[in-house]
């Protein structure tokens, strides 16, 4: 039976569905904090197993570091209390590192706690039904349980942005 199909019924049945745009997406579903997220699995790079970091001079709360991946040092984020959880974390066993490339070709990693699932299909909703401070979250609906979407640029400001591939450039 073709793939293409159940898809294209999936996709009808959330047109129809009013809590949703009808965008099915695939995501992934992982923890901070013990707070659950999705995150596009297009925006994902790579997820890899927590590798040594790289202190810098002058790390802040928001740049806890950098990591050699395959040779390439990518800086390492932390947007928890952005995103209004505990900034502090300890690597686990199960904790995993996210990697990221932005338009720009910047490229920056992010620790999370664990992921639950790889790859699952989620409906964007219309409506964001979640704030912090000046950002919405956007909601997707997976498995019939409502998860905030982290989209890793909206959470960075363009000079952070410029500052991690300033940091990237100093090795």
């Amino acid at each position: 039976m073709s793939q293409i199909l159940p898809l294209i019924k999936r996709i009808a049945q959330n047109v129809r569905d009013k809590s949703g745009d009808g965008r099915l997406e695939k995501f992934f579903i992982f923890k901070m904090s013990r707070r659950a997220f999705a995150i596009p699995a297009v925006d994902v790079e790579e997820v890899s197993m927590p590798v040594s970091l790289l202190d810098i001079p002058q790390r802040s709360e928001f740049l806890k570091g950098v990591v050699n991946v395959r040779g390439v040092v990518i800086p390492v984020i932390n947007l928890r209390s952005r995103i209004g959880l505990a900034a502090d974390y300890q690597i686990e066993d199960s904790s995993r590192l996210l990697l990221f490339t932005f338009k720009s070709g910047a490229q920056v990693a992010m620790m999370a706690d664990e992921i639950e699932y790889r790859l699952r299909d989620g409906v964007v909703e219309s409506s964001t039904a979640e704030r912090d401070e000046d950002r919405e979250f956007r909601m997707a609906v997976i498995d019939n349980v409502r998860y905030p979407v982290l989209m890793i640029d909206m959470w960075l400001e363009k000079n952070e942005i410029e500052i991690l591939q300033t940091v990237v450039e100093s090795f």
